[in-house]
């Protein structure tokens, strides 16, 4: 094609010249218009794949916060029974059994952390401009790397309290492996449901108010409960926010992905 050219400005054929280079460049434009389009269905696909994969975490988040919720409610109702014992001495349904199992079970933990593995690709891949809308790219940092949900999840969320350590630090070992495999369940799946369930007593009511003396041998379990307790309080308070966090961004994926 630029021989052609060339041999029409040679020969002075101006005309043909400029349809010569009007097809030239009519070519390019075609050319370029059609690997923008290309390009363009591939980030919308790119795009569509993680935002379906964000959803997905986004539901498994959703589930963990409703299964941590019931299970942190089952400790707290356990930590009041212990509670009560330690502070007026009153058994749990007249049951020394009953009233150690509160004991241990008051001590019970839920490591709570978001999904976001799918959001972290996007980031570091660079592929977070793909959202054309700036407040959509807002409100999923804000979800993900908000200093104060990063604070609350790391300082709330996840405190281990010292109570954990030292209910089990006087609890005999045969004790808590009854309690491991007889009152308590891990439910397969990724939304990490734990429970804990009734059970019936593998020890003697003589041998249960054995174990409740050694525990009133340690006056600071009492103390460390209560602020368990009180910690727990908190942690259900940021619980709904996080719920409607969650259910408002997986909402504006989702039409985003419409």
């Amino acid at each position: 094609m630029p021989q052609r050219i060339a041999r029409r400005l040679r020969n002075h054929d101006w005309i043909g010249a400029l349809i010569e280079l009007a097809i030239v460049v009519a070519g390019i434009l075609i050319a370029l218009q059609v690997s923008n389009w290309n390009q363009d269905r591939s980030d919308t696909r790119r795009k569509h794949a993680y935002l379906s994969r964000i959803v997905a975490d986004l539901d498994t988040d959703l589930q963990v916060n409703g299964n941590r919720d019931r299970f942190l409610a089952q400790v707290r109702a356990y930590g009041e029974q212990a509670l009560a014992h330690a502070e007026t001495g009153a058994l749990v349904e007249g049951s020394a059994w009953k009233t150690v199992l509160a004991y241990f079970q008051a001590g019970q933990f839920y490591a709570y952390s978001r999904e976001s593995n799918t959001f972290a690709e996007m980031r570091d891949a660079g592929d977070l401009g793909l959202i054309a809308e700036p407040r959509v790219r807002s409100q999923l940092a804000f979800y993900y790397e908000s200093n104060t949900n990063l604070l609350a999840d790391s300082m709330i969320m996840n405190l281990v309290p010292q109570y954990r350590q030292d209910i089990r630090s006087v609890t005999p070992i045969p004790v808590q492996d009854y309690i491991w495999t007889h009152c308590f369940q891990l439910l397969p799946g990724s939304a990490r449901d734990q429970r804990m369930v009734d059970c019936p007593a593998p020890i003697d009511e003589a041998h249960a108010r054995a174990i409740l003396a050694s525990y009133a041998q340690f006056p600071e379990l009492a103390r460390e409960l209560r602020f368990w307790l009180s910690s727990q309080r908190i942690s259900s308070l940021t619980t709904p926010e996080d719920r409607r966090d969650a259910t408002q961004l997986k909402a504006r994926l989702e039409a985003e992905l419409r």
